[in-house]
């Protein structure tokens, strides 16, 4: 028996040189050696099947069988060695159940998933075949553990068979000998992968947002195995057993909550390696580098990795858990917005004497100047003295800008002259030339406060300060600065903010923790040593309040907050409240870094970029949308005090937002710190990246100056450059200077980068090409042009993914598609908002493309004329299908023919009508709308001297604004809007009065009138009157720019 089993080994030997001298010689082998083995073949069976076992004789046979094929005949070759693979991996199957082997279970059960992970991994004809020479030697040693394996089954049937001898000692060393080789090319595998892939798919991932990364990479690798184009066919096998392997480990790593030591962070940052590892390879793959072999090595070692996380980490769920605290899931967490920022604390004395100084003395033009460190609350000053009544009433017009160290010059003033004139104006409104002129005239003879944010230098103000003329008439012009010498060069005195006192600091601190209400007796004394540890500076205090309404109130949980932080330096504040957010909070707070300094961010274009991030976390059947999470994200960041509202939407949203300039630091130290985003200049402007390195970056923010660009035209830009970042997933660039924008081959180009979620861009074409169908992945698409309208082509139906589709003040327009076209091509389910469409009753854009939009959210859209002769009727078309249409923007083009039939869905929460020139009669349809909050009528949405409203109407409505409407008087009751909170008048000049009924509604909060009549200002006043006389303090009024008979005044209540 030996001496077989030496022949044996002996053939295998030389079968196994034979074929090694042919993969790396690539010539024909030896025929001696050939004819040597081929005829010790037949002697070698008949040994075989006269002097084996059962178990060692089918072992052997099948051996030989793998190699008994044509040498040229690859395939078939690679067909025998898999089929003997499979075989030997069952006999282990049996060799492990069997009770009375000598080899032991644990062991054999631990090879047996090993050889079967190599066996769906590492060995197929792609492999097998492949020509580099270390990948040959690679599947060479591959088989030859295959081979070892035949040897110790063959050696453990035999000893079962006979009684125990030296065979089945060998069994027991044998077993780890085998599993170390398998170590061996696992290890194998990981060279070569460091050798042939480039660093950046190494390790060089983001630090941030590990789980939710990963949860972002398993809905991905879900959707692509899912997809019935089968993208990964390929790479089949090792994208399913890549899957299988991160949701396992997902599912272990749940459980575990915050890491609260370095032992299970230092796993977590390995796994999150190893899924962007993933994601590059895989993405790459799709993208079309590279060879598929390379890409079957690369989810290989990702697959080794996390097998071996996670044996590590289920040795760790056996210990005792630090973390405080498990990770909620979304539903678990209760989202607010803090509204307590409103009341001033500590500034009471600063503000009394701020509005002294802005309000007394010379009546020359005065710079007063706020001065302090960051975080002191000068911007909050400023802007608590600047919204003061008696100050709104003393100057005529007011306006605010923010310098910040980066500023453009031209593109403050235009955002002053707005401010001044009471309009928005296009920056090609007006030229460079004219601008400074057209302000200084609006200004002249008007005592005006402007307040300059943020100012860094003098030389921000010699810039600026032209147009304000001096009339001698009390005008001001208000600094905030972390710089003495500006205040001082400015010939200004300055105003030094001081520090809060300990009793500030707790006042400040209670506030905002509970909102107003007093603080339990047992968490009185730590909250004052907590406070007193602020060192008087707000944005501390600030920042400590968020981090404490996030945590029960328990003494000892204050206790260890205190315990933990115990230092009085900014950074470290700072530092201790980034430490305490949620994963999945991270890196959306982060990602404020990557918009210019002082920006105010528009709060839904913030929400769409973190979803095509990955940011946010898919959430569970039947639970909030994207968007909805995306939101919540949003409102707890300004509920720790991380985030500031800049405006508020007319349903109480946040519709804009900002951070501080110490908080934006830090997140530019920190983005650099954990590779979250590299900022690049280039092309005369700065590109954020999010993602690591050159082609694997996942993200592309383009700012020029860092703020837009008045009246150029320059071509900075080259779009091939764009093209080497071959896995971007963000594009965004509406602020880069692209000439006139990007034309159809500019589009064709970009059409290619097929991993794109979010695609902004300034067009320079009507006609979007074809080739944007191939964006698969794409869910944001935005495009700024030119023309009147864009044209969609068909191919726009392939973008199954896209959840938002925007042009800005332009329309959207379809090629003429059959109606054969609509009834095959895909419907865009997932699609939520659409900006613009045209509509006519009974048009192809009713009848086929609307109803295939039936999710959709929210809708922009022009209406032209659709007159029925029949019935003498101007049909609206049909929307009442759209049961999940809430928010619908209508602009009508041309003079609108009435009477007008609507038909509004039921569901529908936000109206905006502009110039409709309907009669009033017409606006009870809209009054009937059950579940209708917001209305917006504008710019002669309805034509009449006169609106009486009707009992029974808008009994939800919570925001009514009228803007540029000749209605001269209004008759209403308390009745007709019993929800109402917010009154919006602009621009209505001819309104004789507001009805007094509305100071009777209990839930109005806010009347806002802007550049209305004299004596529309003066019945505002008057319901104001009557309500403080009444005890209400609950209503606000303001009035800006009332208008009068000789000329503009204004002022504020």
């Amino acid at each position: 028996m030996f001496l077989v089993f030496k022949f044996a080994r002996s053939l295998a030997f030389k079968t196994s040189i034979v074929l090694y001298t042919v993969c790396l010689m690539n010539g024909e082998p030896n025929d001696e050696w050939l004819s040597e083995i081929r005829d010790s073949f037949p002697i070698l069976i008949d040994i075989i099947n006269n002097g084996l076992i059962g178990g060692a004789n089918d072992i052997c046979n099948e051996y030989l069988k793998s190699l008994v094929a044509v040498p040229d005949d690859t395939s078939t070759m690679d067909e025998k060695v898999l089929a003997f693979a499979d075989y030997l991996i069952d006999k282990l199957r049996i060799l492990s159940e069997n009770e009375t082997s000598f080899a032991p279970k644990d062991l054999t059960d631990i090879l047996i998933d090993e050889l079967s992970f190599l066996r769906c991994n590492l060995m197929d004809h792609l492999l097998l075949q492949n020509p580099v020479k270390e990948i040959k030697s690679l599947t060479i040693s591959t088989q030859a553990l295959m081979f070892e394996t035949g040897l110790f089954i063959y050696i453990s049937l035999d000893a079962r068979e006979n009684e125990p001898s030296p065979t089945a000692t060998y069994c027991s060393f044998k077993l780890p000998d085998l599993l170390k080789g398998v170590d061996f090319l696992k290890q194998h595998c990981s060279d070569l992968f460091n050798k042939f892939f480039p660093k950046s798919w190494q390790s060089n991932c983001p630090s941030t947002n590990a789980l939710e990364y990963v949860n972002f990479l398993i809905n991905k690798l879900e959707q692509l195995l899912l997809s019935t184009e089968a993208p990964l066919n390929a790479l089949k096998h090792q994208s399913e057993t890549t899957y299988e392997e991160i949701v396992s480990m997902r599912k272990l790593l749940s459980d575990i909550g915050e890491l609260a030591n370095s032992q299970k962070e230092f796993l977590l940052t390995r796994y999150r390696d190893a899924a962007y590892q993933a994601e590059c390879v895989i993405d790459s793959f799709l993208a079309g580098e590279g060879s598929i072999w390379s890409h079957k090595l690369g989810l290989f070692v990702v697959i080794k990795d996390i097998k071996i996380l996670r044996k590590e980490m289920k040795s760790l769920m056996t210990m005792t858990m630090t973390c405080d605290t498990a990770i909620p899931s979304l539903d678990e967490i209760y989202y607010r917005v803090d509204e307590a920022a409103n009341k001033l604390v500590g500034l009471k004395d600063a503000q009394k004497e701020m509005i002294e100084l802005l309000t007394g003395g010379s009546r020359q033009l005065k710079i007063v100047s706020i001065v302090g460190m960051p975080g002191l609350g000068k911007t909050t000053l400023a802007n608590s003295a600047y919204n003061y009544p008696s100050i709104n009433l003393h100057f005529h017009v007011r306006a605010w800008c923010c310098v910040s160290q980066v500023y453009e010059k031209d593109s403050l003033l235009f955002d002053i002259f707005g401010q001044v004139v009471g309009k928005t104006i296009q920056t090609d409104e007006t030229s460079r030339e004219d601008l400074v002129q057209k302000l200084y005239q609006s200004l002249k003879g008007r005592r005006y406060l402007i307040v300059i944010d943020d100012i860094w230098d003098i030389k921000a103000w010699n810039d600026l300060k032209g147009p304000f003329p001096d009339d001698e008439n009390g005008s001001r012009i208000l600094f905030t600065t972390r710089q003495r010498a500006v205040a001082l060069e400015a010939d200004s005195i300055p105003y030094a903010l001081r520090l809060l006192s300990p009793e500030e600091s707790c006042e400040l601190l209670w506030l905002k923790v509970f909102d107003g209400e007093f603080c339990p007796p047992n968490l009185s004394t730590i909250s004052k040593h907590i406070a007193r540890n602020c060192r008087g500076l707000p944005l501390a205090v600030v920042l400590m309040a968020g981090i404490l309404r996030r945590i029960e109130r328990k003494e000892d949980c204050w206790e260890h907050v205190s315990n933990t932080f115990n230092s009085s330096e900014v950074s470290n504040i700072l530092e201790f409240s980034y430490n305490h957010l949620p994963t999945w909070l991270k890196p959306c707070f982060l990602y404020f870094a990557t918009f210019p300094e002082d920006t105010t961010i528009s709060a839904s274009k913030l929400k769409r970029l973190w979803i095509c991030e990955g940011f946010v976390q898919q959430p569970n059947l039947g639970q909030n949308s994207l968007e909805q999470a995306a939101e919540n994200y949003l409102n707890e960041l300004v509920d720790r005090s991380l985030v500031m509202i800049g405006r508020r939407s007319s349903r109480g949203g946040v519709k804009a937002c900002r951070i501080h300039d110490v908080l934006r630091d830090f997140c530019l130290i920190k983005i650099q710190d954990e590779r979250f985003i590299m900022q690049e200049h280039r092309f005369g402007g700065n590109f954020m990246l999010h993602g690591n390195l050159e082609k694997h970056v996942n993200s592309l923010l383009f700012y020029y100056g860092l703020h837009r660009a008045i009246n150029f035209r320059r071509s900075l830009f080259d779009y091939d450059v764009i093209l080497q970042y071959e896995l971007l997933r963000v594009l965004d660039l509406t602020n880069a200077l692209v000439g006139n924008g990007a034309r159809t081959s500019d589009l064709v180009s970009i059409a290619k980068l097929v991993h794109l979620r979010y695609l902004a861009i300034r067009v320079h074409t009507n006609k979007i090409p074809s080739e944007i169908g191939n964006l698969q992945n794409l869910e944001t698409f935005i495009l700024i042009g030119a023309t009147d309208e864009v044209m969609l082509p068909e191919t726009i139906w392939n973008l199954v993914s896209l959840r938002l589709i925007q042009t800005e003040n332009e329309f959207f327009s379809f090629e003429h598609y059959s109606q054969d076209f609509f009834q095959n091509c895909s419907q865009l389910d997932n699609l939520k908002s659409i900006s613009a469409l045209p509509l006519c009753h009974g048009d192809d854009v009713e009848k086929f493309i609307l109803r295939r939009l039936t999710g959709i959210q929210k809708l922009r859209c022009k209406f032209s004329n659709s007159w029925d002769d029949c019935t003498g009727c101007n049909f609206f078309p049909l929307l009442d299908f759209l049961s999940e249409l809430e928010s619908l923007k209508v602009f009508f083009r041309g003079k609108t023919l009435y009477p007008c039939k609507f038909s509004f869905p039921e569901n529908l929460k936000k109206l905006t009508l502009l110039n409709a020139r309907l009669p009033w009669d017409e606006i009870s349809v809209i009054g009937q709308l059950p579940n209708l909050e917001v209305l917006k009528l504008l710019n002669n949405a309805f034509e009449g001297q006169q609106w009486d409203m009707r009992e029974g109407e808008f009994q939800n409505l919570k925001f009514l604004k009228l803007d540029s409407l000749d209605i001269e008087q209004w008759n209403t009751s308390s009745e007709h809007l019993p929800c109402l909170e917010k009154l919006v008048l602009i621009n209505c000049q001819k309104l004789e009065e507001i009805p007094s009924a509305f100071g009777e509604i209990p839930t109005l909060q806010l009347i806002e009138v802007k550049w209305c009549s004299s004596s529309a200002m003066e019945s505002v006043k008057q319901i104001l009157e009557e309500q403080r006389d009444m005890s209400n303090d609950q209503l606000n009024v303001t009035v800006v720019g009332r208008v009068q008979s000789q000329g503009r005044d204004g002022g504020a209540l």
